[in-house]
């Protein structure tokens, strides 16, 4: 064998063993696409929104009868979202923290069908159900409900809507690892504040909107401000070394109570709970974003 061939055999048999360490190195020590610095960016999120342990709460308190006043209503699933923006930096490639200050709705809707007595005055004109005007002025006697009442027993359905918007400010401690060339996987966890810009409830009986007398304003209702942790966990996938997409699970459950002080006094709740039961926001839901680096990559 000439020295040329044996010199071919030996370049080429290196080659192969350089480039399959450096591969087992790259599997070992590659951060993918992930780099250090500040980001900035625009994220949102479609979400399942929930007030656990709200349920009923004052709402059918024309209904004299226990057994409707205190039904025990069903949850319904209920859309809600948040849009806002998102700044972060990474200390290391693996950990950072960020911030995503947002706008929000949230919210709850329940439903209720029964068999039950219907109140007694229907405005065809503004579609709504509302006490005898002729009575109003005189204090409501639980022993003689009729005025309020048709007197007629039939199927009633009642469903109750509770809707918010807040200003919401999580923090986030962030931890990632690469899966791949382009994309890495992320875990982030922390704190979220929220600021409560609007409140309403409408009840509604037979589709039609139903009033009733001493109604409790949202605001004596619902605390103003939620607190509690999120958790948001999904994929990162890099363009380039500076723009990345990312799409993942985020989830947030208050650690305060979310109902005022006049709904811990009502004396009844629902059927399954004569006793307080503090109430609770919760929402989970598909998170979605873009990102950007400022600044040229250092590593």
């Amino acid at each position: 064998m000439s020295k040329f061939k044996i010199t071919l055999i030996v370049f080429m048999s290196f080659l192969t063993l350089t480039t399959s360490a450096h591969r087992k190195m790259k599997r070992l020590y590659f951060d993918g696409m992930m780099r250090t610095g500040l980001h900035i960016g625009v994220q949102g999120s479609l979400n399942s929104t929930w007030i656990l342990q709200q349920n009923n709460y004052n709402t059918l308190n024309l209904f004299y009868i226990p057994i409707v006043r205190q039904s025990e209503m069903d949850y319904v699933f209920t859309w809600g979202g948040q849009v806002g923006g998102n700044i972060g930096y990474n200390f290391k490639k693996r950990w950072g923290i960020e911030f995503h200050p947002s706008f929000s709705w949230a919210g709850q809707t329940y439903d209720d069908n029964f068999t039950g007595p219907v109140a007694a005055v229907y405005n065809s004109t503004s579609n709504t159900f509302s006490p005898d005007p002729n009575v109003v002025a005189n204090p409501v006697n639980p022993t003689n409900p009729n005025p309020y009442f048709s007197g007629t027993y039939k199927y009633v359905n009642v469903r109750r809507e509770v809707k918010f918007t807040y200003l919401q400010f999580p923090i986030y401690a962030k931890y990632q690892t690469h899966i791949g060339d382009i994309a890495s996987y992320y875990l982030m966890l922390g704190p979220q504040f929220n600021y409560r810009e609007s409140a309403s409830e409408n009840i509604w009986v037979n589709h039609s909107l139903y009033k009733y007398p001493n109604e409790l304003g949202v605001d004596q209702k619902f605390q103003k401000v939620d607190y509690g942790i999120s958790l948001n966990t999904g994929v990162d996938i890099y363009a380039t070394d500076w723009m990345y997409f990312n799409i993942g699970i985020v989830s947030f459950i208050a650690l305060n109570d979310l109902n005022g002080d006049v709904l811990k006094q009502l004396g009844w709740y629902d059927k399954n709970h004569v006793s307080y039961q503090e109430s609770r926001n919760f929402y989970i839901g598909l998170h979605g974003g873009i990102h950007f680096y400022l600044g040229k990559k250092k590593d």
